[in-house]
């Protein structure tokens, strides 16, 4: 059965469900795992092993999305050249293998180099993965399916740090590194069942291939939503960088761990629900109510005192933040040609990285000026403006109603 009759019933009703769709699910779910659960250790694992400062340490970390972004540069122009389930493959075994590597690394300098490869194929995997979702999904159906797609990265955000505590603290580093191996292991055999859709270049597109121009790399069509998300995420990585720090000068210890629950649990809950209606009410009716939301989350941080408020914010950014991803993602894709799907997708994600990378510099920049208050304030400006770029590149001339077959 080939992808196209794979996502259709036998009646040619739209049906989401399929087994290409779940191994799809699953092999998020496992890259996503291995994400965010060496993301939150790896600091504290370069501090523990090579007794390197916790401002140096930062860096394992964030390098991993380095190596991500420089792949997803190219990874949209290739992705059709190389085979959407030949990159996937090529990328998951290279991530597998990084994951068996992390205890030979031998000093702070290999281990950053062995996160950028790792970073480098879990940016050409998810380029892959999710390109060839929006193809598997019948367009009619697109953003619920693209929702789905995403709350497995999202319980993998809830589950990913409670394991490398756990883990780390009953076992050792070795009890983490088999764990995200475990993940690994798991997407690599998902997209092995999988049956995903591939697109032959034009020779137009062959005769060019050894060329990289700018278009090449961004795509003008979903650049436009693409910027919206980029404002968008420089709020949210305010929130994530600094709120640990805003709520201890508060003396709310307790409460920014509890805000990151709230926060998955909104996430998780709106990406359930919020595609469906997007679908079948068009893109203003759930993008509207969702900048609402992320802005009044970011202004309740501004000024909350109490615990309560602290979990309404996380619940309602969560909502609001996880919501808007996937909507501009689907916006993007949906503007763009066909033949760029590939690029779009790339775009995509690479104005989130960037919008992640550049938030906590330019607003922390701001707290000694404003304090976290003023900072948190900044935010919800900066979350009002991506609602005004968002009407002005596409919201004003969004069509209401039912996404076409």
């Amino acid at each position: 059965m080939s992808p196209a009759e794979d996502r259709q019933r036998p009646d040619d009703a739209p049906r989401l469900w399929t087994p290409s769709f779940w191994a799809a699910v699953v092999a998020m779910f496992g890259v996503s795992m291995v994400f965010i659960t060496t993301m939150t250790y790896m600091a504290l694992y370069a501090v523990e092993r090579f007794g390197v400062q916790d401002a140096v340490a930062g860096f394992a970390a964030s390098s991993f999305i380095l190596g991500a972004a420089l792949v997803r540069i190219i990874s949209g122009k290739y992705l059709d050249f190389i085979g959407r389930k030949r990159l996937l493959l090529i990328a998951l075994i290279v991530f597998l293998a990084c994951c068996l590597v992390y205890p030979l690394t031998w000093d702070f300098t290999s281990l950053v180099g062995l996160r950028l490869l790792h970073g480098m194929a879990f940016g050409g995997a998810g380029t892959a993965l999710t390109a060839s979702v929006v193809d598997l999904v019948p367009r009619a159906r697109r953003s619920e399916g693209v929702g789905y797609f995403g709350a497995a990265s999202t319980i993998s955000t809830a589950l990913g740090p409670l394991a490398a505590v756990q883990l780390s603290g009953m076992f050792g580093a070795d009890a983490v590194f088999w764990f995200i191996s475990g993940a690994s292991v798991l997407a690599l055999g998902a997209v092995l069942l999988g049956r995903f859709p591939e697109r032959t270049p034009t020779p137009e597109e062959h005769a060019r291939r050894f060329r990289l121009s700018l278009s090449d790399v961004l795509d003008p069509d979903a650049l436009p939503p693409a910027l919206v998300l980029l404002l968008a995420a420089s709020g949210y990585a305010g929130v994530v960088t600094f709120l640990n720090t805003a709520l201890l000068e508060r003396g709310m210890v307790t409460a920014a761990s509890l805000f990151f629950v709230a926060y998955a649990a909104g996430m998780l809950l709106v990406r359930l629900f919020a595609g469906r209606i997007q679908d079948t009410r068009g893109d203003n009716t759930v993008m509207l109510p969702l900048f609402a939301l992320f802005i009044l989350s970011l202004v309740m941080l501004a000024v909350a005192e109490h615990t309560w408020v602290v979990l309404a914010a996380g619940v309602l950014g969560g909502i609001g933040f996880g919501g808007i991803t996937p909507a501009l993602q689907v916006i993007g894709v949906t503007r763009a040609r066909p033949e760029r799907l590939g690029i779009a997708t790339s775009t995509h994600y690479m104005m989130l990285d960037l919008g992640v990378a550049i938030g906590p510099v330019v607003f922390g920049l701001l707290i000694p000026l404003v304090g976290y208050t003023g900072m948190y304030l900044a935010l919800a400006v900066t979350g009002t403006l991506s609602v005004v770029l968002y009407w002005l590149v596409h919201g004003r001339a969004a069509s209401p109603g039912h996404r076409p077959s």
